[in-house]
């Protein structure tokens, strides 16, 4: 296994984070992201669980972190309960990334989906659902299941732009 110099690994920290930052500013720029009924395009998820899947854990909680609180900003919801809930994932991810999966694009899918899955069903369920209100259980499979659904296929073109970017980092060790 090929290691990152110090200057190399920060340089590839710096771009994750500016990756993600550029993200967040698209998704939560009003108007950019089209809607499709009541589906949200959410890239921030999709992105987070790629960048999360090549990196450790102890790396992946703090993207998860960082992102979640960049959630909260713009959330109507409960003050860090998005960085809980992400870093609690990516964490996840990271770990199981490391220890038990090989980095293909099929892992790359489930854990994208798992965590899409994970973070808006948690959040139908507290903010919606024991909110008691109206309908919840035809919110779910009107709104955050097809959620759930588009933003896992947008892991794809996610996978392939994280990929690119560690590989370069890669090669200009070797």
């Amino acid at each position: 296994m090929i290691k990152l110099t110090k200057k190399n690994t920060i340089k590839k920290h710096v771009i994750w984070v500016l990756l993600l930052c550029a993200t967040f500013l698209l998704q939560t720029t009003y108007g950019f992201m089209p809607h499709i009924g009541q589906v949200k395009i959410l890239p921030l998820l999709p992105l987070l669980s790629c960048i999360c899947m090549f990196e450790k854990e102890k790396f992946a909680c703090w993207y998860g972190l960082f992102t979640g609180l960049l959630m909260d900003i713009v959330s109507a919801s409960m003050v860090g309960y998005h960085a809980l809930i992400m870093m609690l994932l990516c964490t996840f991810i990271g770990w199981i990334s490391t220890n038990y999966l090989r980095n293909t694009l099929l892992t790359n899918l489930v854990m994208g989906g798992t965590l899409v899955f994970f973070s808006q069903s948690l959040y139908w369920l507290f903010f919606v659902e024991f909110k008691q209100t109206a309908g919840a259980s035809g919110i779910y499979f009107s709104a955050y299941l097809p959620t759930i659904l588009l933003n896992t296929l947008l892991v794809i073109p996610f996978f392939f732009l994280v990929l690119v970017i560690h590989k370069k980092f890669k090669k200009e060790e070797a």
